[in-house]
């Protein structure tokens, strides 16, 4: 991600840019450069917390881990699909000036062994909106700006960079369904109506070891300040995927958390995340492929860029 000086002082290439890595990856960063006035109390206070799901067996448990044990091998059977992922982000700091909103739509295909992925990001961030087509393959990273009517493209050495922004749900669903798994006693299985439902729900160790790493393409966990990462509380999360009853393979998910986070230490904020998303035409989505303007377009200059933060200033 980028650290921009001036927001509004900045070349279009660097703004096509800026755009592609807000929408590609973390996106809800503003608020670490503001100083909220004020904490937020935690929505689970220490004296009344969510109750960790037991280890023991639940009702449904042992059926929620066949089906994911189930849905993880179909998953290796997943070479191509169509995708639909909404992210939501509310950050409350207790001033109303420092308070952020953003929504992103990506809506595309993918292509696994190896990743390549064509999609429309639409993103609205504090009431500014962004829309990008951005196109990954093993080499290249292209981007197609409406507002300008051209292609970019990123130096070679920066697509792996951009290629570890997305989420495993995105372009790794066996993986994301290993995390789901990972959340061990508390996964119950339930009836949907389309088919088969895991659900979880609870604020314990196993369920904040796993929104990390939601957390690391939807907020950047890895590049944060260490102190600012390590603030971070869960007050809840709640997960539901939903698999196809004959196939087992995965037709959508839903991840909601509340969190505390510090960007001033003893000043936490509150932060409310929505990622949910789904899948089509497994296996039968049309191929990914370069056009050939983008493969012409110009690559954009590193030496513009600070690629070492997501924030901006």
């Amino acid at each position: 991600m980028m650290k921009f000086q001036n927001p509004h002082d900045r070349s279009s290439a660097v703004r096509r840019l800026l755009v592609a890595a807000v929408l590609a990856g973390s996106v809800l960063t503003a608020a670490a450069c503001s100083s909220p006035d004020s904490p937020v109390s935690s929505p689970a206070s220490a004296s009344s917390p969510i109750a960790s799901p037991s280890a023991s067996a639940q009702p449904g448990q042992a059926d929620a881990r066949e089906l994911l044990a189930q849905a993880r091998e179909a998953a290796k059977t997943m070479k191509n699909y169509e995708f639909k992922l909404r992210m939501t982000q509310k950050l409350k700091t207790g001033t109303a000036a420092n308070d952020s909103d953003v929504s992103v739509d990506m809506e595309g295909r993918a292509e696994l062994g190896p990743l390549k992925l064509d999609q429309q990001v639409s993103s609205v961030t504090d009431g500014q909106a962004y829309s990008i087509r951005a196109i990954l393959v093993p080499d290249a990273y292209y981007m197609y700006d409406p507002e300008f009517e051209e292609w970019s493209k990123t130096p070679k050495e920066q697509t792996a960079e951009i290629a570890k922004t997305l989420s495993d749900f995105q372009v790794d669903p066996g993986k994301a369904l290993a995390a789901v798994a990972a959340l061990g006693g508390g996964l119950k299985s339930e009836e949907a109506a389309d088919g088969d439902k895991i659900a979880f729900s609870g604020n314990g160790s196993e369920a904040k070891a796993f929104l990390d790493t939601v957390l690391e393409s939807t907020l950047d966990l890895s590049g944060m300040d260490p102190k600012i990462r390590d603030s971070i509380k869960l007050s809840s999360l709640n997960v539901d995927v939903e698999l196809d009853p004959a196939s087992h393979l995965p037709t959508s998910y839903r991840i909601d958390s509340v969190m505390t986070v510090e960007y001033e230490a003893g000043k936490p904020s509150t932060l409310t995340q929505s990622f949910s998303g789904s899948y089509a035409k497994i296996n039968a989505a049309a191929p990914v492929t370069v056009p050939e303007a983008a493969k012409e377009a110009p690559e954009l200059d590193p030496s513009e860029l600070d690629t070492g933060s997501a924030q901006f200033d």
